[in-house]
């Protein structure tokens, strides 16, 4: 059985992997596509744009990993099928549960592989991406660290800790420079609101500095004239989908400690989580199709059903999860229920198949 399960999971995994990079390049083409829209911008151009897309090429890997296992499985099975491996297995004796359990286990690997994709470099190259492309359009308008942003606003220096939503910042520190660039006032408040297309300060103060004195002035309110747009403060705003499940923990531990919305971030959390299990779900359910209803098709016709159902699965997990906070359901339900109805879809095809 070692040499069979070593067959069967070579050709899952060749297949699998084929699959994988060939939507990945072709979403990487839909990225840069889209940018054109883009090149022009500040000192943005073709190759900022392709190294851009290409930064985000294991983001999308990662992305397309179930379905892409599923289209690759069920084109591996297909392989064997056509050629009558698999019934020549049957015949000597090898259950389909066991064929089923040598391709599951040689596709741990590809699970450890998404595991570490999504984990340690996806998150790193995506920000690495979006720091690329926001530094050629923005140049030194707009910095973006680990503590915050900084951004130029004319004569003003200003640091963001963190944006919250579309409309709300928190922790605001102000520099206004005169002519000679040195600091006459810095001001700084607990948090910002666009209110009617102007930026509102709350609980901050102002500190006039001059030669000769420092004088502080608190305020509850402060209307802040700025020509900052919610197109400078998108690029710091966190985006769950690029954080690693520690960070998403993390993260959403401090969101709720501090009374934030947390749902969009248990969300991600939670579909990281079942990634492994929806990746298993998927060769299940290639195997499904190859011992009941695709036993006897044509591979093209294997292959056209496994990107349906890859895509049907992908819009699935895309649209129930957001669904499923608009109507107040956990997230772990929101992130676990398509692959569980999946899984019992293919556990009911292999027991038709017997």
């Amino acid at each position: 059985m070692n040499i069979l399960r070593f067959y069967i999971g070579k050709t899952i995994l060749t297949t699998s992997l084929i699959t994988l990079f060939a939507l990945a390049i072709i979403r990487v083409l839909f990225t840069l596509i889209d940018e054109m829209n883009d090149f022009g911008k500040g000192d943005y151009q073709f190759m900022d744009g392709l190294i851009y897309s290409l930064m985000l090429a294991p983001k999308y890997i990662y992305d397309f990993f179930p379905m892409a296992v599923l289209i690759g499985s069920i084109a591996g099975l297909g392989i064997l099928a056509s050629r009558s491996e698999l019934t020549v297995m049957r015949a000597i004796g090898k259950t389909t549960g066991q064929i089923v359990w040598a391709a599951l286990s040689y596709g741990l690997i590809l699970i450890a592989f998404a595991i570490f994709l999504g984990e340690f470099v996806a998150p790193k190259t995506t920000q690495a991406a979006e720091s690329l492309r926001n530094r050629a359009i923005y140049g030194e308008q707009l910095v973006k660290s680990g503590q915050g942003m900084w951004l130029k606003d004319g004569q003003q220096m200003i640091h963001l800790a963190e944006v919250l939503g579309e409309s709300r910042l928190k922790g605001v520190t102000i520099y206004q420079l005169n002519q000679q660039q040195q600091v006459v006032r810095i001001t700084t408040a607990a948090s910002a609101t666009l209110v009617d297309n102007a930026w509102q300060l709350a609980n901050g103060r102002h500190t006039l500095v001059s030669q000769e004195q420092i004088d502080t002035q608190k305020f509850d309110a402060w209307q802040w004239d700025t020509q900052i747009s919610l197109e400078h403060l998108a690029v710091l705003r966190l985006k769950p989908e690029n954080f690693n499940a520690l960070s998403l923990y993390d993260y959403r531990s401090y969101l709720k400690s501090n009374g934030q919305d947390t749902k969009s971030y248990d969300l991600e959390f939670w579909r990281k989580m079942i990634q492994p299990f929806s990746t298993a779900v998927m060769i299940i359910l290639a195997a499904s199709f190859i011992f009941g209803p695709m036993r006897s098709v044509s591979m093209g016709a294997r292959v056209l059903v496994g990107v349906i159902t890859g895509l049907v699965y992908f819009f699935t997990v895309r649209a129930f999860g957001p669904v499923s906070l608009v109507f107040g359901l956990p997230a772990i339900l929101g992130a676990m229920l398509p692959p569980v109805i999946f899984a019992g879809i293919a556990w009911y095809m292999l027991r038709r198949a017997g």
